[in-house]
């Protein structure tokens, strides 16, 4: 029985020196966060979350502001020839020259007279019997001129309709406008579209617009659609803009992205986002910012793992990638690099807590 208590003494007593020199062990090194970098493809990249999805050579069909639509010929969906007729409008002569003709405040009744005779004269083919509508005075009062106790009868004003035709063949995708509507000013009447395909316009910030080039790659996604698609740049506005936000203005610049193989989940108006890869290198060591120090003479070094230790290593880096540093000299493949070493000095003794892989 004596010989089982000095067993047990003995094997407590063991651990009991086991753990105080774990303890001591841990005391003696400094814990560390690694990761081991390998070969990578990186990519430096412009994102715009601002996008909406259209269709590629979409066409925008404006008519004369106050005209009225007498008859639309197609409906959305058709497809259409160039040429085509999509709809007549009823237009007035009046409102044909009060759209094309803007009179200075000082015109006297007179003047404005003879103006309509001479447009009324050359719609009817240079005869003086054309009919033109009768006009008000320009007096400050409103009132008829002085010396004028009559007036004519009103004549009936003159319209004529006109056909608006599709600019190219395609397919119509917006009618935004119905029978004995009229027409407003600045505001398309139809839209045809002579392709299928679909692109991204985005708005990217003009801090950002020097990194992007016509050809570049880009990432397309977007809350409507799951797939996530791959597009090319195909076109940069050649002029700024300014967008109004709740926080401020900011100043853009339009690009459109040509998305690549569009299935049915992505439709014309969804909102987009994408990212632009403006630089990508492959086969590269990457070193992330967290583990890239530098000296009072900046030069740039990080801390590898040997075994226990941390050792100062110098580097040397290049391009700046969205995952870190592109290492040109200073580091191998499978080196283990140490993140935040702030906190070791060359030489000091370490404890991995983790281990990961640079992956760009």
């Amino acid at each position: 029985m004596k010989k089982y208590g000095m067993l047990f003494s003995f094997t407590l007593i063991l651990s009991l020196l086991i753990i105080h020199a774990g303890n001591v062990y841990k005391g003696t090194y400094v814990p560390v966060s690694v990761v081991k970098v390998s070969p990578v493809t990186a990519e430096s990249s412009v994102y715009s979350n601002n996008g909406t999805v259209e269709r590629v050579d979409s066409r925008n069909i404006y008519a004369q502001a106050g005209a009225v639509v007498q008859k639309i010929h197609v409906k959305t969906g058709d497809s259409v020839k160039a040429g085509q007729v999509l709809m007549t409008l009823s237009v007035s002569s009046a409102q044909d020259i009060s759209d094309t003709v803007s009179l200075p405040d000082s015109l006297n009744e007179q003047t404005y007279q003879d103006l309509l005779e001479t447009y009324y004269s050359q719609i009817a083919g240079g005869s003086s019997s054309a009919a033109v509508p009768e006009t008000s005075s320009f007096s400050e009062q409103g009132s008829s001129s002085a010396g004028s106790s009559t007036s004519s009868p009103a004549e009936p004003i003159e319209t004529k309709d006109v056909e608006i035709t599709a600019p190219v063949a395609g397919v119509v995708t917006s009618v935004a406008i119905s029978e004995q509507e009229t027409v407003e000013r600045n505001k398309a009447v139809m839209t045809v579209s002579a392709s299928s395909d679909l692109q991204v316009r985005l708005a990217v910030n003009e801090s950002q617009i020097s990194e992007i080039k016509i050809g570049q790659r880009a990432v397309i996604t977007g809350a409507g659609f799951h797939t996530v698609y791959e597009g090319t740049v195909t076109s940069i506005s050649s002029e700024a803009k300014q967008e109004y936000h709740t926080t401020g203005t900011e100043t853009v610049v339009e690009v459109l992205v040509r998305i690549q193989n569009p299935k049915s989940d992505i439709k014309p108006g969804f909102s987009a986002k994408a990212r632009i890869i403006t630089e990508e290198s492959k086969n590269v060591l990457v070193a992330p910012y967290e583990a890239v120090r530098a000296d009072d003479d900046g030069k740039e070094y990080v801390y590898l793992l040997h075994g226990r230790k941390a050792i100062k290593v110098p580097v040397t880096t290049r391009k700046e990638f969205e995952s870190g540093f592109e290492v040109l000299s200073g580091l191998q493949d499978q080196d283990t690099i140490i993140m935040n070493p702030d906190s070791i000095t060359d030489g000091a003794a370490v404890l991995p807590q983790e281990e990961g892989s640079s992956n760009g």
